[in-house]
């Protein structure tokens, strides 16, 4: 990647995002780093070079201040839409992640964040991307499995997968490219506390970022890629029917 890439990304002021926002600006990228985390995104920042702005990806005039921000910066060619959370505080017994016990509150903040964030980003970014540029999404195992301790959260990444999926040919005639992360248990602030045992195994967030590199520069588009451990790449999960690249 040269100098002349420019990167957006979500999410960016803690875990994936913020080793996304480390290793873009290691390889001279310019990087906006998007977040609600102001503290925490402006000490980013200064840190890496970034710049950072405010963006709550749910809502649609946050979105328009990225796109006026972007009319001074260029187009960019690299975006990681990765902002997610779960549909309880990591503080929660897991009880509170049931279906049943959620809140409506709760229910649509999970649901801007984790599907109007990417769908609200897309609208916002596509009509300013050139042929060329990559996305990845960041969606999770959770959304090409069952995860029965946070269904809803289930439910909101396979949306986005089946999303990723659907435009993938469409953007294709673009020249635009879009694919789907998906990852087990990562060592970030979105984690259950009472996930967190002694035999409990999670992924850094920097092998995470490395990947998410990767999917930059891959061929394929509108696939969904399963990361399942530090020691294993990440493989392609097809849909029903996808015989591409076979």
């Amino acid at each position: 990647m040269s100098s002349g890439d420019i990167w957006l990304i979500t999410g960016a002021s803690s875990g994936i995002g913020e080793a996304v926002v480390q290793a873009a600006r290691a390889s001279g990228a310019e990087v906006l780093a998007l977040d609600v985390n102001d503290e925490r995104g402006e000490a980013l920042a200064r840190a890496t070079g970034a710049i950072y702005q405010h963006c709550d990806v749910s809502q649609v005039e946050d979105w328009h201040a990225v796109v006026h921000k972007l009319s001074e910066l260029g187009a960019p060619t690299h975006v990681h839409l990765n902002a997610g959370i779960q549909i309880a505080p990591p503080s929660a017994p897991l009880s509170e992640y049931q279906f049943e016990a959620a809140t409506l509150d709760r229910y649509r903040r999970m649901m801007g964040v984790n599907v109007d964030g990417v769908v609200l980003g897309l609208r916002a970014l596509l009509p300013t991307l050139g042929n060329g540029a990559a996305i990845v999404v960041t969606a999770s195992l959770a959304g090409i499995t069952p995860y029965s301790v946070d269904p809803l959260y289930a439910m909101s990444k396979h949306a986005v997968v089946g999303l990723v999926r659907s435009l993938g040919p469409t953007l294709a005639a673009r020249g635009i490219r879009i694919n789907a992360l998906c990852p087990g248990g990562i060592d970030t602030a979105i984690i259950p506390e009472a996930q967190r045992t002694r035999d409990a195994v999670f992924m850094s967030t920097a092998s995470l970022a490395k990947e998410v590199l990767f999917l930059m520069k891959v061929e394929q588009t509108g696939k969904s890629w399963a990361k399942v451990s530090e020691a294993k790449p990440v493989f392609i999960v097809r849909a029903p029917g996808d015989k591409e690249g076979r």
